[in-house]
């Protein structure tokens, strides 16, 4: 009985024991269960705060994203107000001084020329900065003569650097290759602003520009370039934020010197942009020393290339007779101008309008040779303009004409836009008359190559007859309208992918095709469409594009009627 007694006793300890743990496990799992729920209540809240937060900085975005677009619309704008009457200022100023004028005359005229450059230089220094900030500044690479650049540079800027008592001199690397490539635009662009900025701080002294070769590699070379004058110098503390934008040195900021502090910042970036670098050398009172290194690639020397004419206005003189121009820009002062530069380059075969209507309606009654079109215009802007020119064209299976876009506003951008819209090339205001003369010279050349056919092919097709009652010529012109309309949308594709290889190879199967045929404009543009692809360029053959199918289409009806005849 003891026994049974000790056993019951032993089993309601352990049922106590268990009951016990059972209690606290119960109590443990809803301590958990409480953390847990306050635990998902705080993934709740937070999970609240970081939709709200997602939604706060897409808010931030778009506005920064409608800040930045404001900002470009802001600065396209201001450009175009700007530039359009430094244009007639500088181009009205260039033809006074054409004129017979008094020594005093003279020099009236170079200050205002002067005034209106450095103004130019302002503007373009802040336009400079926005595209940069923007992301908009894009390298065009292509040859660089880098001997010729040089010399090309001092032979502009050395009557600025006599002006302030300074000699100008080079020391060019004789090991450095003849053709390289890189983007020449930019290279003169930082040069120029380094030695205008050590000329303008130096006075009855020197600016030594040296061209280094650095490394030589078999397909590019490491160039070092330095501009050092004898100058104020630059003080460490002002070096250590010199290329910062708006930083100008102490000295600097004095009414003596002008400028917007802006240069240097815009030749570190666009020296960045080109995977280079840039610094200085400089102790107060003694002078500066500016330099910046770029890798550039070689360039192998095609000794057949031909050379590009130099300017002469004599030479524009002798073809200007022909040509017939259309006029497109609302401001006065700008057609007067270049009413007066055309006339001046023997060119009096022009009509003027004032809008994009008035273009469109001119267009449609008169065949031109070239058409100047502002961008920015009431009732209808250039870019429409253009538009309804190309599908006029398209319609009525015209040429081409050549449409060359003028504005203020320089913005990669609105370039782009006026491509898209169908131009064929773009001239920045203000623009000189040699500017003018070679984008004329440039378009009318490729304008006077436009004939459609080459009869000598197309009549030896014509004199070989089939054996059944259509002509051979009928025969291929059905073929060949069957296989190129696709093929030239296959070749557009290529050439916005950017697919160089394939661009190239249908490229040269058209132009085969279309010169087999006797079909002359057309087989051009596909031959310069290649030749763009070969070089791995293909965004210079995009403006190409619109043009083919107008050019298809007039070869088309061209070779029809002579296979009817």
């Amino acid at each position: 009985m003891s026994n049974e007694n000790g056993e019951i006793q032993r089993l309601r300890r352990t049922i106590e024991q268990l009951s016990d743990q059972m209690i606290r496990s119960k109590e443990q799992e809803e301590r958990t269960l409480a953390e847990f729920s306050d635990m998902n209540n705080e993934l709740v809240t937070l999970q609240r705060l970081l939709a709200k937060n997602n939604n706060s900085l897409e808010t931030a975005r778009q506005q920064a994203v409608d800040a930045g677009e404001s900002k470009s619309a802001f600065i396209a704008g201001i450009s175009h107000d700007f530039r359009t009457p430094l244009n007639g200022i500088l181009g009205m100023a260039e033809m006074l001084k054409l004129s017979p004028l008094s020594e005093e005359q003279e020099n009236s005229v170079s200050v205002i020329q002067d005034a209106a450059k450095l103004l130019l230089k302002l503007i373009q220094d802040l336009l400079d900065l926005s595209k940069l900030e923007a992301g908009q500044m894009r390298l065009e690479l292509g040859e660089v003569d880098l001997q010729e650049t040089i010399n090309s540079i001092v032979r502009l800027l050395e009557p600025q650097v006599r002006k302030n008592g300074n000699l100008l001199s080079i020391n060019y690397d004789p090991s450095i290759s003849t053709l390289l490539e890189g983007d020449s635009t930019r290279i003169t662009q930082i040069l120029i602003n380094l030695i205008q900025n050590a000329n303008k701080f130096t006075t009855e002294g020197s600016v030594r520009i040296r061209v280094i070769l650095i490394k030589d590699d078999e397909n590019k070379q490491i160039i070092r370039f330095e501009v050092e004058d004898t100058g104020i110098g630059i003080s460490e503390e002002d070096q250590t934020q010199l290329f910062q934008p708006y930083m100008q040195t102490e000295r600097g900021r004095s009414r003596e010197y002008e400028g917007t502090g802006l240069g240097l910042s815009i030749c570190r970036s666009l020296v960045t942009l080109m995977e280079g670098k840039i610094g200085v050398d400089s102790q107060e009172g003694e002078g500066s020393t500016f330099w910046f290194e770029l890798t550039l690639g070689k360039k192998h020397v095609n000794q057949s290339a031909a050379s590009t004419p130099e300017y002469q206005v004599e030479d524009m003189r002798d073809e200007a007779t022909s040509v017939s121009v259309l006029l497109a820009d609302d401001n006065v002062i700008n057609r007067q101008l270049v009413m007066l530069q055309l006339k001046k380059l023997g060119i009096t075969q022009v009509d003027a309008v004032v809008n994009g209507e008035e273009a469109v309606a001119a267009f449609h009654s008169k065949k031109y040779s070239l058409i100047l079109m502002d961008y920015m215009m009431p009732l209808m802007d250039g870019l429409e303009a253009t538009r309804k020119i190309r599908s006029i064209e398209m319609d009525e299976m015209r040429h081409s004409t050549p449409i060359i876009a003028m504005t203020g506003n320089v913005m990669q951008g609105e370039k782009d836009k006026c491509m898209e819209a169908g131009m064929n090339d773009f001239i920045g205001k203000p623009f000189t008359l040699e500017i003018l003369s070679k984008m004329i010279q440039k378009w009318q050349q490729s304008s006077d190559a436009t004939e459609v056919l080459n009869m000598s092919i197309v009549h030896e097709i014509a004199e070989l007859n089939t054996d059944g009652d259509r002509t051979l010529l009928g025969m291929l012109l059905d073929m060949y309208r069957t296989e190129t309309p696709g093929k030239i949308e296959v070749l557009r594709r290529n050439i916005v992918s950017g697919d160089h290889i394939a661009a190239t190879e249908v490229a040269h199967d058209l132009k085969s095709g279309s010169l087999s045929l006797g079909i002359r404009y057309l087989s051009t543009l596909f031959a310069q469409i290649e030749q763009f692809a070969k070089e791995g360029q293909s965004r210079k053959a995009e403006p190409l594009l619109d043009a083919l199918l107008p050019a298809y289409q007039a070869a088309c009806a061209s070779l029809q009627r002579v296979s009817k005849d």
